[in-house]
């Protein structure tokens, strides 16, 4: 006889206990190791006590059936209660709540109302209502601006802060508009939305009326007319413009949520657009009333009956794909760079403020990497996760951590639009404008700590005021040629810093790259973050190696090409390139040509404007110089402080440039030739670096500017300060050009560039 086979430990039991024990229900779960009943905890008659109840229960359904009929309420405790595990409960439990169907009960008034206000009622006399109309009339007193059939046909108006705000008519029905944008940004977006909507369905009906009459007109054979047909409107989106200040990325906080910010940034990174269905219009085919459903995750919900009281029917409702209440949700992730003249960021070290953006419907694909825009939108949160395409995780959910992000409603091109200075910036410039030689003080200014190379850091700062001049810096390792790059990405307006000491890393931060789960979100590299008027700093351009071919592609051609799998693509890239290198020997070989001293291409070394080698030369008189500036930055003689009161608010004469006046010739001197008015340039006793150069001992001290301070001012230069020059300053300096390339042709016979 064979021996009994022993059962396994299965999740649903049917029966008493095995093996002894306490009594156990007839339907019962393990679960973690508790025995769980599958109707829940059962309470005992009266007559049984706290012991009776634990052990020797009943038959769960007799003993239910008897409390049923004996009229008394069964009390299930919460936490044993296992219903969610019944048949009908199976599917994710976000699918398997019933959606409230909304009715499609537009009022005469306002047609699309259930477009823009779901479940809220209209009311015809309310507060609501006067202020739609009272928008409506402001529409339609600015039919210029507000362009019907383009509107209707797009989907979306521009709305300007200026040209609203400042309608008297508005301003009697609606005074707290603005403050109500600010503080309320979706209910009165969806109020001001709603008034246009109906502008365009009564415009839509009165052209459709006008081309009536016209058809049914005498003596005009309307057999061959063709009347397109017109289709119900779409909901219309606002994009709102000026009704808010710029503000830093780092000062929005939490506690600000569902309010309106403008922030302005550099597109950092792009990801994949999503595609999904967000309402569904049914018809019922017993009354012909429409209504909505809420779509959500991949479960097709349906309405379970009709929405119109008179009206029983409770399936057979037709799906309306060519309705406006049939909405897609097309929505596109994006990431913000924060750039602002106020902040200063250590790129070796930290990062810039960084700030996701939601953008939606024709928001989608409107921007691209490296583009810097200024975003208006509402601010969000979202549970935390790791990775921008993805959902959270269930660990991120459970943690509750959550994140903040701005949902777009318009996004503006901010390359036309000037940096705002207030009023103590302005004082601070006029100060060091008033300065009689404030090119030596910011020359000076900039990296104090590297002792020396004035002309280097002249032309640095020369490159960083200018639009695109490329400065190569070559030198023995210890000069200081990382810090002074490191200093001038800090008070670039937009720029870049990329490590080639990183090795692989620095290539993809130079291009673009691709990051995600998927690998479909696209990153921008230094040289695009750094595009349009922008500056990108190189340190160790000669251990790029093969990425070499990046830098040279940007300043030859200013794009840079992306290939793709079946596609191809090309980004304006046009920065300025600042970058140093180190000889290959460890120490520079004057006797040997530039060439062999680096590891660089030559068609890459060809286009850079200035070449400065920095030496490191065993001088006295030098290392003297050098202690005495050690010991002024840390005694404090060269200080860091803004610029002491004892400046006047008034412009001066500077004397940081000479200013050489070719027409004032005399009259008994007959006027040379080319040649001779060169020669008469280069004999001027102007020595550039000697002019630029500060000894304590000399000059005493010297009130340095903080890097912020010079920051504002390059800004400030860059967009307000246009600079002329004569005729005859042009002619010097192509003279002197191209003296400098004669005279690079005869010493160094094929080489192209003239190195200071």
């Amino acid at each position: 006889m064979s021996p009994p086979t022993s059962r396994g430990a299965s999740r649903f039991v049917r029966g008493k206990a095995r093996g002894g024990g306490g009594y156990r229900p007839y339907f019962y779960f393990r679960r973690n190791g508790r025995v769980i009943p599958a109707g829940g905890n059962r309470q005992a008659g009266p007559d049984q006590d706290s012991a009776s109840r634990d052990t020797a229960q009943p038959r769960g359904w007799n003993r239910a059936r008897s409390e049923i009929g004996a009229g008394r309420k069964r009390a299930t405790n919460a936490s044993l209660d296992c219903s969610y595990l019944r048949p009908e409960n199976y599917v994710a439990p976000e699918d398997a709540l019933q959606v409230r169907s909304l009715l499609v009960d537009n009022p005469r008034a306002c047609p699309g109302w259930r477009l823009y206000f779901m479940r809220e009622e209209y009311v015809a006399d309310s507060e609501m209502a006067k202020r739609i109309v009272a928008v409506e009339a402001h529409y339609q007193r600015n039919p210029l601006i507000y362009n019907v059939a383009r509107i209707r046909q797009s989907g979306y108006f521009l709305l300007s802060a200026p040209v609203i705000l400042n309608d008297e008519q508005l301003k009697l029905v609606w005074p707290t508009l603005k403050e109500d944008l600010q503080k309320k940004p979706l209910r009165t977006l969806s109020a001001v939305a709603m008034a246009m909507h109906t502008v365009v369905v009564n415009n839509g009906l009165d052209v459709a009326a006008d081309e009536a009459a016209d058809s049914i007109l005498p003596m005009v054979t309307t057999k061959d007319t063709y009347v397109p047909r017109r289709g119900r409107t779409r909901k219309i989106y606002v994009r709102p413009e000026d009704f808010v200040p710029v503000e830093l990325i780092s000062s929005i906080s939490h506690a600000r949520v569902d309010s309106m910010f403008a922030v302005r940034g550099i597109v950092s990174s792009v990801g994949e657009p999503t595609c999904g269905q967000a309402w569904q219009a049914f018809r019922c085919t017993r009354c012909q009333t429409e209504q909505s459903l809420r779509q959500r995750g991949t479960y097709s919900p349906r309405p379970y009956h009709c929405m119109k009281p008179l009206c029983s029917a409770k399936d057979n409702f037709l799906a309306l794909r060519n309705s406006p209440y049939t909405r897609l949700s097309v929505r596109q992730i994006i990431r913000l760079e924060e750039t602002s003249i106020s902040l200063l960021t250590d790129y070796d070290n930290t990062l810039a403020g960084e700030l996701d953006i939601e953008l939606r419907h024709d928001l989608v694909d409107s921007v691209q990497v490296g583009q810097e825009i200024i975003v208006t939108g509402v601010l969000k949160l979202r549970e935390l996760c790791d990775n921008s395409e993805q959902p959270s995780t269930s660990a991120a959910a459970a943690s509750g951590d959550t994140q903040a992000y701005l949902r777009a409603c318009s996004v503006q091109q901010a390359s036309h639009i000037k940096p705002e200075f207030s009023e103590r910036d302005l004082k601070v410039i006029s100060m060091i404008n008033s300065e009689p030689n404030n090119f030596k003080l910011l020359v000076q200014s900039l990296a104090p700590e590297l002792h020396g190379h004035e002309m280097a850091k002249a032309a640095c700062l020369l490159s960083l005021l200018g639009e695109k001049i490329n400065v190569l810096l070559v030198g023995d390792p210890g000069i200081g040629k990382s810090k002074l790059l490191q200093n001038c990405a800090q008070i670039s307006e937009r720029g870049g810093f990329v490590s080639g000491k990183r090795g692989s890393q620095a290539g993809n931060q130079l291009g673009t790259s691709f990051s995600g789960r998927s690998k479909r979100a696209m990153d921008a590299g230094a040289l695009l973050t750094a595009s349009t008027a922008g500056h990108c700093m190189v340190d160790g351009v000669d251990k790029l190696a093969s990425k070499q071919t990046l830098l040279l592609q940007s300043m030859q051609a200013g794009q840079l090409n992306v290939v793709l799998p079946g596609a191809f693509a090309s980004y304006d890239a046009q920065p300025a390139i600042i970058a140093c290198a180190n000889p290959q020997r460890g120490q520079y070989d004057q006797s040997r040509y530039l060439l062999q001293n680096i590891r660089i291409a030559p068609a890459l070394l060809k286009e850079f404007h200035l070449v400065y080698v920095l030496l490191d030369r065993p001088s006295k008189t030098r290392d003297i110089s050098l202690t005495e500036h050690v010991r002024a930055l840390h005694a404090g003689s060269k200080k860091r402080s803004q610029i002491a009161a004892r400046f006047v608010l008034k412009p001066k004469k500077s004397d940081s440039m000479c200013e050489i006046n070719l027409n004032d010739v005399p009259a008994a001197q007959p006027k040379a030739d080319e040649d001779d008015d060169d020669d008469s340039i280069l004999q001027q006793d102007y020595d550039l670096d000697k002019r630029l150069d500060h000894s304590i001992q000399e000059h005493g001290e010297l009130d340095l500017l903080p890097p912020i301070l010079i920051k504002k001012f390059l800004s400030y230069a860059r967009h307000n300060v246009k600079p002329l020059l004569s005729d005859a300053a042009t002619k010097a300096i192509r003279r002197h050009f191209l003296e400098l390339c004669r005279r690079s042709e005869v010493e160094h016979e094929q080489s192209q560039i003239g190195m200071g």
